[in-house]
């Protein structure tokens, strides 16, 4: 978010070389400081004086297109060995916020990198102890498989987590540091799987209830200092974060207490969308950030991803009121969604059997899976669809051409459609845009942008493939009530031999193994207490199955065998 954001607030500034200030915006002004660092040894308060502040080389800014603008100031100094050893650029609203450090619209953070000073000697690595630091959360989750590098996504991702929690889950721990509410929406089910982060994220509900104004709406960015109402706002994809983390929530730990608490606001929100439509359509001030080629909004029309990540709003507001008994609101809700849908459908699904817009240049990957995920593709056009998706993926060479929102979706939609070897492709590919492409070239963490000049390089929004690895690949998918049900379905299988997971849940441990040799496929379950697990059992028919005693057979499905067991270990063997 952060490359697009900083272009919004320079677009229409101008710079002044007063001091230490540099004055921008329009309308109200905004004002930013660029603080400099003295090295050891050099004068201290007021021995560095900032002159000659400029916003891209330029005393003036008005109508700008630089989408990656660049402050600048020189340094003058009363004394000898003087030099800027780190910067703080902070942004606020006023003069008078920026000296006294309140409601900033943006801080930079004090520090680039770590200076070392009064040594006798130049350190050693072994002399210097890093520490990570970050809000205090357990691992609850293991992965493992036979393609190291699938190993080594879920570990970059894990790092790249760990490193956005601070309180609040921030966008990236580098450069804006904010609670970007869409960025949460997307990996909130990674960070629910990989670590225990209950509490955590009860306290940021708590901070995106309090966001909320009067009318309902909440900020793109949570907490807010009053960014984010106005600024790259509304955005029903991210601000929608609010009923999607209540339903995870009673999804993943059965904590139903918080839908309880959060009801009024959260349908206030829920109202003051369905009040804001256009054309039955939702409409953003965002979409399908950063797909490739693009600095940050895609081309196409963005109502399509506003409109579907609304429809799923509503749907699992519906399934929380149904839980709360509010008969009321779960109809009401449903019947929004469903005009939503017939709406989304008759705007965005073509007479050519896909999703596409007016705006577009070219077939748009994510305008496809999304209504594939979200449930919004009619019967009769599922098949197209897939078809279209498949055939632009094979055009590009077996690339993605997915911002953050497709990203999320598009490899458990193709090993869902059938296609795990699509998924495959795409999650191994070596160059550009890919994920492969980043650790080639030195990545250890996810990046926010597919080019190698991204910007932040612990941004986890475009990391969320290492869900289609936990509950395609390896196969254990949460179900409901806190795993009271869950699914077990090993269906992102090309390429690997041998998958396993398990994952620590509010009853128990639950986990999933399976591997191919000599073509049998052999597949382990876990079931705590008081779950029950649905499994999918890789194979032709029910005939190749020895199933283990107690396991209930519920329907055979084109290329899987679907069993119900209760708590227990279990073992399948499926023949080829």
């Amino acid at each position: 978010m952060a490359k697009d954001w900083n272009r919004r607030v320079f677009l229409h500034g101008s710079a002044v070389g007063a001091g230490a200030t540099v004055a921008l915006g329009s309308g109200g002004t905004r004002t930013a400081s660029a603080t400099p660092g003295a090295s050891a040894g050099a004068p201290r308060e007021g021995g560095l004086r900032i002159d000659r502040t400029t916003v891209e080389y330029a005393g003036t800014l008005l109508g700008t297109e630089v989408e990656h603008p660049r402050l600048t100031w020189e340094l003058t100094a009363a004394g000898r060995n003087a030099r800027q050893s780190a910067y703080r650029v902070r942004v606020a609203l006023t003069e008078k916020d920026l000296r006294e450090g309140r409601h900033l619209v943006w801080d930079s953070g004090r520090f680039r990198y770590v200076q070392v000073s009064g040594l006798p000697a130049k350190p050693g690595p072994e002399q210097v102890l890093g520490r990570v630091v970050h809000t205090r959360v357990a691992s609850t989750s293991t992965f493992a498989c036979s393609e190291p590098f699938y190993e080594r996504l879920d570990r970059a991702m894990r790092r790249t987590v760990l490193n956005n929690h601070h309180g609040i889950p921030t966008d990236t721990p580098v450069y804006e540091k904010n609670g970007w509410t869409g960025d949460a929406q997307l990996g909130a089910p990674v960070m629910a799987y990989a670590f225990g982060v209950h509490r955590f994220l009860t306290k940021w509900l708590g901070d995106l209830r309090d966001s909320q104004n009067p009318e309902g709406q909440l900020p793109v960015i949570v907490p807010s200092g009053g960014w984010g109402y106005h600024d790259l706002a509304p955005a029903p994809e991210w601000t929608t974060v609010y009923p999607f983390l209540l339903r995870e929530m009673y999804r993943v730990y059965g904590d139903e207490r918080l839908a309880r608490d959060h009801w009024a606001p959260l349908t206030r929100y829920l109202d003051w969308e369905i009040g804001r439509l256009q054309d039955g359509l939702a409409v953003t001030a965002l979409g399908d950030w950063l797909p490739p080629g693009y600095g940050g909004n895609p081309p196409e029309d963005t109502r399509l991803t506003a409109t579907a990540y609304l429809h799923r709003a509503l749907t699992g507001t519906a399934e929380l009121a149904d839980l709360l008994h509010d008969t009321e609101a779960a109809d009401r809700y449903r019947e929004a969604a469903a005009a939503l849908k017939e709406a989304f459908n008759a705007a965005f699904l073509g007479p050519e059997g896909h999703y596409r817009t007016a705006k577009d240049p070219d077939y748009r990957q994510t305008s496809n899976c999304l209504p594939l995920a979200f449930g919004l593709v009619p019967p009769g056009a599922r098949a197209s669809v897939v078809d279209s998706l498949l055939a632009d993926i094979s055009r590009r060479g077996n690339h993605l051409d997915t911002g953050a929102l497709g990203t999320s979706v598009l490899l458990r939609e193709l090993s869902a459609q059938g296609h795990p070897e699509v998924a495959h492709a795409l999650a191994t590919q070596r160059t550009y845009p890919g994920w492969r492409y980043w650790f080639d070239n030195g990545a250890d963490t996810m990046w926010e942008m597919w080019p190698l000049d991204s910007r932040s390089r612990d941004h986890y929004f475009l990391g969320t493939v290492v869900q289609w690895l936990y509950e395609n690949v390896a196969g254990l998918r949460p179900g409901d009530a806190g795993y009271r049900t869950f699914t077990v379905r090993p269906d992102g299988r090309t390429g690997v031999n041998w998958a396993r997971t398990s994952v620590h849940t509010v009853r128990g441990r639950a986990a999933a193994a399976w591997s191919v040799a000599d073509g049998t496929t052999r597949l382990s379950v876990g079931v705590p207490v008081g779950a029950t697990a649905e499994v999918h059992v890789p194979a032709a028919g029910r005939s190749a199955v020895a199933p283990p005693d107690g396991a209930k057979w519920v329907r055979s499905e084109p290329g899987f065998v679907v069993y119900a067991v209760p708590q227990g270990s279990w073992e399948f063997v499926a023949r080829a």
